[in-house]
C-alpha cells in the first residue's frame, strides 16, 4: 500500500506586470524553489505556485504609452518573466496568471460571497491619489502635492465612487469564517481557505 504523502504548499507573491522583473522577484523565486525542492526531498507532496499580477491602473497607462492593448501588455510581460523563471530552473507546478479565466471565476466566486455576507458595499472615496503606489492620500500627508512615499504627483479624486471593502470587519470577519469552515461546509456554505485554494488538477 503506498504512503500517503503529506501536502505542502507554497507560493511566491505574483509579479506585477508593469514592467520587467527586478532582482527582487527573481531572488523570490529562486528562495521559494530552493524551499519547494528541500520539502520534496523530505518526501512531501509539494505544490509550488507562482504567477503575474496584470491588474491595474499603471498597466492601462503603460500600455497607452506602447499604443497596445493592456491585454497584448500583459502578455508580453508575463512571457518575459516566465521565461525568466524557466531560466533558473524553477521547479514550480503552476503558474497562474490573474487574467487566467479559471482564476477569474475563482475571483469572481469569492467576490460574491464576500458581497452576499455584506462585507463588499459601495461608497465613495475622497482624498488624492498616487497611481505609482496605488495609494490615496489627505492633503495634509502630501509634501508640496506630491506622494510622500515616491514623489510623483497626486490627483484629486473626491467624489469617485469605488466598492471599499470594510478591512477591519473583514478581518475579524474572515478569521471566524476561516476556523468555522469546517462547520459551514457541513450546511453548504463557502470556506474561504477552500475556496482559494489551488486545485492541482487543473493546468
Amino acid at each position: 500500500m503506498e504512503k500517503i504523502r503529506p501536502k505542502y504548499y507554497i507560493t511566491t507573491a505574483i509579479a506585477y506586470t508593469s514592467g520587467k522583473p527586478h532582482i527582487g522577484n527573481t531572488y523570490e523565486i529562486v528562495l521559494a524553489d530552493s524551499i519547494a525542492r528541500f520539502k520534496r526531498q523530505q518526501g512531501y507532496d509539494v505544490f509550488f505556485q507562482t504567477g503575474t499580477d496584470e491588474h491595474g491602473q499603471k498597466i492601462e497607462l503603460k500600455a497607452e504609452d506602447a499604443r497596445i492593448t493592456p491585454k497584448e501588455f500583459v502578455d508580453n510581460a508575463a512571457s518575459e518573466i516566465k521565461r525568466i523563471w524557466d531560466l533558473m530552473d524553477t521547479s514550480y507546478d503552476k503558474f497562474i496568471r490573474t487574467t487566467d479565466e479559471d482564476h477569474e471565476k475563482q475571483v469572481q466566486k469569492i467576490f460574491k460571497y464576500m458581497y452576499d455576507k455584506g462585507d463588499i458595499y459601495k461608497g465613495s472615496y475622497e482624498g488624492m491619489y498616487c497611481t505609482p503606489c496605488e495609494s490615496f492620500w489627505t492633503p495634509s500627508q502630501l509634501v508640496d502635492g506630491k506622494c510622500p512615499d515616491c514623489g510623483a504627483m497626486c490627483h484629486d479624486c473626491m467624489g469617485s465612487e469605488q466598492p471599499p471593502m470594510s478591512v477591519s470587519e473583514l478581518r475579524a470577519q474572515m478569521m471566524l469564517r476561516m476556523r468555522a469552515g469546517a462547520e459551514e461546509n457541513g450546511t453548504g456554505g463557502v470556506d474561504p481557505l477552500e475556496a482559494m485554494r489551488p486545485d492541482p488538477d487543473t493546468d
